[in-house]
Formats: C-alpha cells, structure tokens, sequence
C-alpha cells in the first residue's frame, strides 16, 4: 500500500488488538516517512483481542482532523479508512448495525470505509455492512499474499476518483412501486428514493436495478425524474446533473408476459437475486439452520436457469446446486467468507475493467 502513495498523499497507521496504537499520525508520505512506516510495521503481529471499533474510530480521527481549510486552493482529499482485520470484533463495539451506523454518520462527513477480511477468523457480515454504509468496498483475502492487489485496486481507486459521496435521487411517478435490488443504503421519501452509491471512478458504469410494478388503474407512458448529486474532489464543491429517463409503459400482465427481455438485464437480475440468496443462505448456515440454508441455495437454481447462459451464470448455476446438497453441517469458512464477499462486489462494483494500477 505504501508503494502506491507519494508526497501528494497523506497516510497515517492505526494497530489494535486489546490496546490501540497509533503506528503513524497522519503525514504526507514524504520518503523518510514511507521507510519509517516500513520499519514499524515489520514488528506487528498478532496479539490479544480485537477492538476492532476503536482501532477503526481512532484512524477515522485522524482523517477527519486535517481540516479542509489546510488545503491549498483546488487541493480537496479523498478521505477512507482502510480497515484490514484477521479477527472477530470482541472489545468495544462488538454489534454490526452499530458499527453500520457510525460508518454511515462519517461518510456524510466525507469519510469512507473499506474493509478486507484475512482467513478465517473474522465476521463477514460485521465488515460488509460497515462497507455497504460507509460507501467503500469488501474483499476477502484467504492468504496474505493476496493483499497486495487489494491495496493496489482500493488506492488506484481513490487516486482515480472523480465524484464522492454520490447520490442518486428517483422520484417515480404516481401509480408506481419500485424496489433496489442492490446492496445501496437507500431512503425512501413517498415516492422518491435517495440512493447512496460509492465513490466513482471516470470510467466507471454502475448498474442499478430495479423493480417496478404499477397500482391497479396505472397506465400509459409514466417517467420517472432523476438526479445525480455528488461532490467533486478537486474542489470539495457539492455538484448536481439532471439525468434523463425512458418513459415506463404500464401495461396489463399479459401484455407484460409477450414483451421481449433484454438480456443484459435478466442476466444482470437473476445474478443479483442469487448472489442475495447465496447470502441470506449463508447467514442461515451460521445461525445452525442447515436445512433452511439449503432451501435457500436451491430456490436460487431456477432463477439462474430461466437468465441468459452467459459463463458467469453457469458458474453460479454451478455453485448453488453444489451448495444445496451439501451435508447438513457447517459449511466451511471459506465457502461462507467468498459468498458473502462475492454477493457484496457483484452488487456494488461497476461494470468497468480495473487494471493494476503501477506504484506511483
């Protein structure tokens, strides 16, 4: 991670087990400050507990200290914390939808959180939620050596970044109901839904998909208004586009019935709608519910069959025929740890290639 940073960026180190300890106060990674950090993180090891909230909380401090008005003109910050954990959050805030909810309160305030889970010994729950609101990613790392291409995506992100804390804002016209499939924390005002996405990159295309049905008496071409905001890093200027829609057509059941499927969307649908029933599956495995949890993956297997065979939709096709049959004892933690991981990249990532980025 090091590596990818120069005297542009700032980077500061927070250690936790029982005890926190601040490796490296924020600082630009200046050369003598890059071979300092080297030469104290080659002692951490594992050690005692894990007070996963304190250590997380106590490098989101150090973020939201630099004040923006210590910038130099156009000089805005990406700001994330980057949580890495091998463990289960067992001191301090031990409760997920808490720890979601302090995510969700610093992203409003320009802080996103990105976590990646190491082996087999930490909550993949726990670290996703956090991620889901606190507008970053979740990756899961069965060895050590696969860090390095965490790190080098995540930071390649945030150098490339072009709109924080993204906003998407429907208002659906009268006569319609409408539900997010993706993993986006989203509101819901009468009938307008205010999405939060993640950081964006110029390249990026994010697919959302939604549901929508119509109330008795709905007919005809309805249109449904759009609007991005978001804020521009360079300047830290909170900016907002219009977004044009197509016209939704109301049309009776039948109707519905004979009109032909796109297939980039019913490939897109029924990926989503698995990778959530994989999830909710494997949640059902760890609270002992084995039969249920089986149901589950099997009830994934006809949606799978009834989309576009693609080779992604083969291989998950794959994945939950052999995940319900399996015995009726605990799936193995690696198995839990990439469905979970897989349900949360597949729901908020964008349909864009991410090359390696170089070390700058």
């Amino acid at each position: 991670a090091i590596d990818h940073l120069d005297e542009r960026d700032r980077i500061a180190v927070v250690a936790f087990d029982d005890h926190l300890e601040t490796v490296q106060p924020l600082a630009f990674a200046t050369p003598g400050i890059k071979a300092r950090l080297r030469a104290a993180l080659g002692p951490i090891d594992a050690r005692g507990t894990t007070y996963l909230s304190g250590g997380w909380l106590m490098a989101c401090q150090q973020l939201a200290a630099a004040e923006r008005t210590h910038e130099p003109a156009g000089e805005g910050r990406v700001r994330r914390s980057i949580l890495v954990t091998d463990g289960l959050a067992n001191v301090g805030i031990t409760d997920g939808v808490e720890l979601a909810h302090h995510a969700a309160q610093l992203r409003t305030r320009g802080i996103s959180t990105s976590a990646i889970g190491l082996g087999r010994g930490f909550d993949e729950f726990l670290l996703s939620g956090m991620v889901e609101a606190g507008g970053g990613t979740f990756a899961f790392a069965a060895q050590a050596s696969e860090l390095a291409g965490f790190f080098a995506g995540e930071i390649g992100d945030l150098l490339d970044a072009v709109a924080l804390q993204p906003t998407l804002e429907l208002t659906w016209p009268e006569g319609l109901r409408a539900r997010l499939v993706n993993a986006f924390p989203v509101e819901r005002v009468s009938r307008t839904h205010t999405v939060d996405l993640r950081s964006l990159r110029s390249e990026d295309v994010l697919t959302l998909l939604f549901t929508v049905t119509s109330k008795p008496g709905a007919s005809g071409a309805l249109v449904a208004h759009a609007r991005l905001d978001w804020t521009d890093p360079r300047t830290q200027e909170r900016r907002t586009t219009v977004l044009d829609t197509d016209p939704l057509l109301c049309v009776d059941p039948v109707e519905a019935a004979a009109f032909p499927k796109d297939p980039k969307v019913a490939e897109a649908l029924a990926l989503e709608e698995a990778a959530k029933a994989h999830r909710e599956a494997i949640r059902l495995d760890r609270e002992g519910r084995f039969g249920e949890s089986r149901q589950v993956f099997a009830a994934a297997m006809p949606v799978l069959s009834r989309a576009p065979q693609s080779d992604e939709v083969r291989e998950q096709l794959r994945l939950s025929a052999e995940l319900s049959n399996a015995l009726m004892a605990p799936l193995d933690e690696l198995v839990r740890k990439e469905r979970v991981a897989y349900h949360s990249r597949h729901s908020r990532s964008s349909g864009a290639p991410r090359p390696p980025r170089p070390p700058r």
